[in-house]
């Protein structure tokens, strides 16, 4: 009635395409520089965004009471 070679597991993976792989290969000639060496920041860059969440806060609340009222 019952199949045993249906209970048993497949070798082959659902989906062929997405075997693991790993590099085995690494340059070791060639260091890669710090991740502070490639950021791209400027001084001052940025500094203006609290002010204007804060301006955005404001006038949302501002608004919410004024059509709840």
């Amino acid at each position: 009635m019952t199949d045993p070679t249906r209970d048993q597991p497949k070798e082959a993976p659902l989906n062929p395409a997405l075997k693991t792989t790993t590099e085995t290969v690494y340059d070791t000639k060639h260091p890669s520089p710090p991740p502070i060496d490639t950021a791209s920041a400027h001084e001052g860059e940025g500094e203006r965004w609290p002010i204007v969440w804060l301006i955005v806060t404001v006038l949302g609340v501002a608004l919410a009471i004024f059509f709840m009222s």
